[in-house]
C-alpha cells in the first residue's frame, strides 16, 4: 500500500548539506539566518523536517512553529506562540526565563508554559512595548543557546501577521554571538507584486550572510526514487513520466497523484489538479467527507472539542470519520494539542474552495457562536464578519485590538481598529456593542498606527477624532495630535498650534495629570521649533502642576524636558541635577522606559563636558538596564550603546571597542547608527577593514541621517590617510549636504566634519606646493573657504546664544585653527600647541595626531629638541593604540627630519635610508621628471628607475611622487647639495 510522504528523505543534497553548514557554524558561536522559498507542495516542510531531525541528533534544542490562514484578521505572533509552546518545560527553562517575564510585559503571554506564573507589569504606554518585547524574545533565545544550541524554524512566513514579520526580522538583524540557526519558508507562488512578505525579504537579502535556498521541483531520477519510495516498490518508466508530466516535479502533487492511481496506467486522472485533489476526498465515506468541511472552515488546524461541537454531530459519530480522514492521510492528529490539521495547506483550500455559499456561512456562524466567551477575538471576529454577523464582529474587532496590544502587536491592533471603524456606519448602536464611543475607538486607532511607525495615518485619525471631541477629550487628541504631526514632520506650525489648542482646553486649576502632560506636551513642541525661553516657561509649569497633582510621571518626563532645555544653555550641574531626579522617580515608578532615557540623556551630558569616567560609568548602567529590561533595541537603548562605545574611542580602549565591534556582526547593518561608532576605529587602525566597513555602512545608513553623517565623516578621514584627496572632497561636499538639510549649523556637528574638510584641503595645497603648482595651491585654500565660514559660523552662534560648547567641540575649533595656517602655508606651532592642549581633556587618538602636526611645524622651523619630544609622544600613543596609518606618518617624519623617537637605525646614507642612487632620483622626482626622463638623465633603465622611485616612496614613508617631492623639498633634499 502506498504511504502519502515518503518516510526517506529523498534528493535536496545540497540545499540539506548548506543548513547543515549553518548548524555547524552556529555550533561554533556565530548565529545564521536562512529563508527557504518554494511554491507550495514543493517540499519546504519535509525539508525543514529532516533539518530539525538533524540538528537534534546532533544536540541542538529545535522550535518549530508555523503561520496560519485566517483570512484578513490577524492573530499576533502566532508562529512564535507556536514555536515556544514547550519553553518553560525543559529543565532549567522557569528560573531563565522568570526574571524576562517579571521585566518584560508581554512576554509570557507568548510562552504558554509560563502563562500562569505571568505578573502584569505597568505598562507605561510611551510607544515602546513592543520595542521591549522583540528584545525580551531575543534575550530569551540568546539565554537559551548558552545551554545548547538552538534551531528555530517559523514555516508558511507568507502568511505572517505583521507583528510576526517585525519579530522575525528583527531577530534576523539582532542575533549575535549566539548559537542559534533561524530559518523561515515561504511560498513563492503565493507572492504578488503588493504581497506584504516583499519589504521583509528585500530587507533581509541585505544581510551579507543570510543563506537564500530556493527549493526546484523533483528532477527525474529524483521523483522516481520518491514514487518508488511511496509505493515501496518498482515503478515502470511511463507511469514516472505521466506523473512527472502532471505534477512537474512537485512532491505534494506527486504524492496526491500516487494516491489517486496514477501509478497504473488505466486509472484515468482528471485534468485539474485541483480535482484530483477533490476526488481523492470525494472517494471518501460521507462522514469523512462531512467531518472535512467543518475542519476546512476553522483553517489549517483546529481543536478536537471544537471541531466536535461545530460539527453537531455525537463526539462517536465524529470520531469514526475523523479516523477515515487520518487514515486517508487528509487529515493529521497533534496528540500534544489534541487537535487536528489538514496535511497540505492546499487540501485545506481545496475542500474550503468547494463549500456552498450558504455552507461557508453557517459553519462560521457556529464557530462564531463557539468562540463567543473564550476563544481568541481575532479569530471570533473573522467568523462573525465571514457569518455575515456585523454586530458581532464590531465587539470582537474591539476585543481582539486590546488583545492584540496587550501583546505588543500595534500593527494587528490597528488593523482590527480600523476595520471597526469601518464598520461603525454598518452596526445599529455602535457604541453600546463595541463598548466605547468612536472618539476613543480612533484615537486608540491613532496610537496603535504611531506605535506601527504609521505617523501620517495616525495623524489622519486623530483629525477624526478632534472634529468630534469635545472638552477634556479633546484636549487629550490635541495633545496626541501635536505628538503625531511632529512624528510626521508636518511644518511646525501645525504641531505647534495643536499642542497650544489642548493647553487652551485644560483649565490651569486644580491642578491636574492632564494639565501637566499638555503644558509638559507644548514645552517639547516649542523646544522642537527652538524656542527655548517659551519652552522653559511651560516646561516649569508643567513640573510645578505635576509636583501639585501628585503625578510622578508627568513630573519625571518634565525633569528630562527641562533637562535638556538647560543643556542648552550650557547649564550642565543643573541639568545633571534634574537628571538624577528624574532618573529617581522613573525607578520609583518602575518605569524603565522614563529611566532608561534618563540615564542615557545624563550620560550623554557627561560626555559632553567632558568627565569621561562618569560618562562610561552611567552609561554602562544604562546599557544594562535596557538588556535586563528588553529595551536594547529602544531609542534609548541603542543611543545609551553608541555613546558608551564612543565614550571608549575617546579614552583610547580601542581593544575594548574591537571587542564589541567583534560581537556586532554584519547583521548590526541594519541599525547603522551603532555600527557607524565601530568605522572610527576601523579607520584609525587602517589595512582593509576599514573600506569594506565604510563600503556596507554607506549602503545601509538610508533612512538614518545620523549615521549617514557618520560615515561620511570617518570617510572623509580615510581618504585622507589614504591620500584620495578628491574623494575626501566629494564626501565632504556631501555631508555638508546633510547637514544642511538637517538644520545642524553650529556645535560639534558642523565642526567636525568641516575640521577634517580643511585638513584634505591643507593636504592638497601642501602637495601642490611642493610640485610647484601656485594656481593648484590657490584653488585649494578657497575650496577651505566654506569650511571656514562654517567654523566662523559655529563662533558667532556660540557667542549668540551665550553659552559654550562642550571640550570636544572646542578641542576641534582650536585644530581647525591650526588646519587654516597649514592650508594657508605657513604650519603655525602655537596653534598646533593649542590644539594639542585642547584634546588633553582626554581625546588620546586626536592628540597624538595633533603631536604629530606640532613636531611637523616645530621641524619646519629648526626647534629639532622640541620636534623630538612632540613626535615621540605621536608615536607612544599610535603604538599603544595599534593607529597604523598614524605609526606611518610620524615614523616617515621621524625619518626625514632625523628624529630620535626610539626607532631602529636603518642602514643606508643619512637618516631617511635613502642610498646616494636614491637621493639623485628623489631630486629629479622633485624636479618633475617621469621614469623615462629619470632613466636618460641618470643612464639607467626605465625599470630601474621604477625600481628607485618605489624604493623611495616605501623609505619615505610617502603614498605619490608629489608627497615625495613634498618631503624631498620640506627637508632640503630636493637641493644639489647632498646633506648625507
Amino acid at each position: 500500500m502506498a504511504t502519502a510522504t515518503s518516510p526517506q528523505f529523498i534528493g535536496r543534497t545540497g540545499e540539506l548539506g548548506r543548513l547543515l553548514g549553518l548548524l555547524e557554524r552556529a555550533e561554533a558561536g556565530s548565529p545564521a539566518v536562512a529563508l527557504v522559498g518554494g511554491g507550495a507542495g514543493v517540499g519546504k516542510t519535509r525539508l525543514l523536517a529532516e533539518l530539525a531531525a538533524r540538528a537534534q541528533d546532533n544536540g541542538f534544542r529545535v522550535l518549530v512553529g508555523g503561520c496560519m490562514e485566517v483570512g484578513d484578521v490577524g492573530l499576533p505572533y502566532v508562529p512564535f506562540v507556536d514555536a515556544f509552546r514547550d519553553i518553560g518545560s525543559g529543565e532549567g527553562d522557569a528560573e531563565l526565563a522568570a526574571p524576562l517575564v517579571a521585566a518584560i510585559p508581554g512576554l509570557g503571554r507568548l510562552l504558554p508554559e509560563a502563562r500562569a506564573d505571568v505578573v502584569e507589569a505597568p505598562q507605561p504606554g510611551d510607544g515602546f512595548e513592543q520595542v521591549q518585547l522583540l528584545g525580551g524574545v531575543q534575550s530569551l533565545l540568546a539565554r537559551l543557546a548558552e545551554a545548547t544550541p538552538l534551531l528555530l524554524v517559523i514555516e508558511d512566513i507568507h502568511w505572517a501577521d505583521r507583528s510576526s514579520r517585525d519579530l522575525l526580522a528583527f531577530l534576523a538583524r539582532t542575533l549575535r554571538g549566539s548559537r542559534i540557526v533561524l530559518v523561515a519558508s515561504y511560498r513563492t507562488d503565493e507572492l504578488h507584486r503588493r504581497h506584504p512578505l516583499r519589504p521583509l525579504l528585500a530587507e533581509l537579502v541585505r544581510i551579507p550572510d543570510l543563506a537564500r535556498i530556493d527549493l526546484p521541483p523533483f528532477s527525474r531520477a529524483e521523483l522516481a526514487q520518491y514514487i518508488e519510495a511511496l509505493v515501496g516498490g518498482e515503478v515502470p518508466a511511463e507511469a514516472v513520466d505521466r506523473i512527472l508530466a502532471r505534477s512537474e516535479g512537485n512532491a505534494f502533487f506527486a504524492e496526491e497523484l500516487v494516491a489517486a492511481g496514477a501509478v497504473r496506467s488505466e486509472v484515468l486522472l482528471p485534468e485539474a489538479l485541483a480535482d484530483v485533489l477533490l476526488g481523492r476526498i470525494e472517494a471518501l465515506p460521507e462522514l469523512a467527507r462531512e467531518v472535512l468541511k467543518v475542519a476546512s472552515a476553522a483553517g489549517r488546524g483546529v481543536a478536537h472539542q471544537l471541531l466536535v461541537a461545530a460539527a453537531g454531530r455525537p463526539e462517536a459519530e465524529l470520531e469514526e470519520g475523523l479516523r477515515e480522514a487520518i487514515g486517508a492521510q487528509i487529515l493529521v492528529m497533534d496528540p500534544g494539542s489534541d487537535s487536528y490539521r489538514f496535511r497540505h495547506a492546499l487540501l485545506q483550500e481545496v475542500v474550503y474552495a468547494d463549500l456552498l455559499p450558504g455552507e461557508r456561512s453557517r459553519l462560521h456562524a457556529s464557530y462564531a457562536r463557539l468562540l463567543a466567551d473564550n476563544g481568541p477575538a481575532a479569530e471570533l471576529a473573522h467568523h462573525c464578519l465571514a457569518g455575515h454577523d456585523l454586530p458581532g464582529a464590531l465587539a470582537a474587532l474591539v476585543r481582539a485590538a486590546s488583545e492584540a496590544r496587550a501583546v505588543f502587536a500595534p500593527a494587528e491592533a490597528l488593523a482590527h481598529l480600523t476595520e471597526a471603524i469601518e464598520l461603525w456606519d454598518r452596526v445599529p448602536d455602535p457604541a453600546e456593542v463595541a463598548g466605547i464611543n468612536l472618539v476613543e475607538l480612533e484615537l486608540r486607532a491613532a496610537g496603535a498606527a504611531s506605535d506601527s511607525g504609521e505617523f501620517r495615518r495616525a495623524v489622519s485619525l486623530t483629525r477624526d477624532a478632534v472634529a468630534g471631541a469635545e472638552g477634556l477629550v479633546a484636549a487629550r487628541a490635541y495633545d496626541r495630535l501635536a505628538t503625531y504631526l511632529l512624528q510626521a514632520e508636518t511644518p511646525s506650525d501645525e504641531w505647534l498650534g495643536a499642542a497650544r489648542r489642548a493647553v487652551e482646553l485644560v483649565p490651569p486649576a486644580p491642578p491636574t495629570a492632564l494639565r501637566a502632560r499638555v503644558a509638559a506636551g507644548l514645552a517639547r513642541a516649542l523646544q522642537a521649533d527652538r524656542q527655548y525661553q517659551e519652552a522653559r516657561r511651560w516646561c516649569d509649569e508643567a513640573l510645578a502642576v505635576a509636583r501639585a497633582a501628585g503625578s510622578t510621571n508627568e513630573e519625571a518626563h518634565a525633569l528630562i524636558t527641562l533637562a535638556v532645555l538647560e543643556l542648552r544653555q550650557d547649564d550642565a550641574p543643573v541639568a545633571r541635577g534634574l537628571l538624577h531626579d528624574a532618573r529617581e522617580r522613573a525607578a520609583a515608578t518602575g518605569d524603565a522606559w522614563l529611566e532608561v532615557r534618563a540615564r542615557c540623556i545624563l550620560g550623554t551630558l557627561e560626555l559632553d563636558v567632558g568627565n569621561l569616567e562618569a560618562a562610561s560609568r552611567v552609561l554602562e548602567g544604562a546599557v544594562a538596564l535596557a538588556g535586563r529590561t528588553g529595551m536594547s533595541w529602544s531609542e534609548y537603548g541603542v543611543m545609551a550603546r553608541i555613546q558608551r562605545c564612543y565614550v571608549q574611542y575617546v579614552t583610547g580602549a580601542w581593544d575594548e571597542a574591537e571587542r564589541l565591534a567583534a560581537k556586532l556582526d554584519d547583521r548590526w547593518l541594519a541599525v547603522p547608527s551603532l555600527s557607524a561608532v565601530t568605522m572610527y576605529v576601523a579607520v584609525a587602525r587602517g589595512g582593509e577593514r576599514a573600506p569594506m566597513l565604510l563600503e556596507r555602512l554607506e549602503r545601509a545608513s538610508h533612512g538614518d541621517s545620523w549615521a549617514t553623517y557618520m560615515s561620511i565623516g570617518c570617510g572623509i578621514d580615510l581618504a585622507c590617510w589614504r591620500g584620495e584627496l578628491d574623494r575626501a572632497r566629494t564626501f565632504l561636499r556631501r555631508v555638508l549636504a546633510e547637514l544642511d538639510k538637517a538644520d545642524e549649523r553650529w556645535e560639534l556637528s558642523a565642526i567636525w566634519p568641516a575640521t577634517l574638510g580643511l585638513a584634505a584641503e591643507a593636504d592638497r595645497a601642501e602637495r601642490a606646493r611642493a610640485a610647484g603648482d601656485d594656481e593648484f595651491a590657490a584653488e585649494a585654500v578657497q575650496a577651505g573657504r566654506p569650511m571656514l565660514e562654517r567654523i566662523d559660523g559655529v563662533r558667532k552662534a556660540v557667542r549668540s546664544h551665550g553659552r559654550q560648547v562642550g571640550p570636544e567641540a572646542l578641542a576641534w575649533l582650536a585644530r581647525a585653527e591650526a588646519e587654516t595656517s597649514r592650508l594657508e602655508g605657513h604650519s603655525d606651532v602655537a596653534l598646533w600647541e593649542a590644539s594639542v592642549d585642547a584634546f588633553g581633556y582626554g581625546h588620546v587618538y586626536e592628540q597624538a595626531r595633533s603631536r604629530w602636526r606640532l613636531a611637523e611645524a616645530l621641524l619646519g622651523t629648526g626647534r629639532r629638541d622640541e620636534a623630538e619630544r612632540a613626535a615621540a609622544g605621536a608615536h607612544e600613543s599610535a603604538v599603544r593604540l595599534g593607529a597604523e596609518p598614524l605609526r606611518a606618518e610620524v615614523e616617515a617624519l621621524a625619518r626625514r627630519g632625523r628624529l630620535d623617537i626610539g626607532l631602529a637605525t636603518e642602514r643606508g646614507d643619512g637618516a631617511t635610508g635613502l642610498t646616494p642612487r636614491e637621493r639623485e632620483v628623489l631630486r629629479l622626482v622633485a624636479a618633475g621628471r617621469s621614469n623615462r626622463q629619470i632613466a636618460d638623465n641618470l643612464f639607467i633603465s626605465a625599470k630601474t628607475a621604477s625600481v628607485h622611485v618605489s624604493n623611495i616612496l616605501a623609505k619615505l614613508g610617502v603614498h605619490t611622487r608629489v608627497e615625495a617631492a613634498a618631503t624631498a623639498h620640506r627637508l632640503g633634499l630636493d637641493e644639489d647639495n647632498d646633506r648625507g
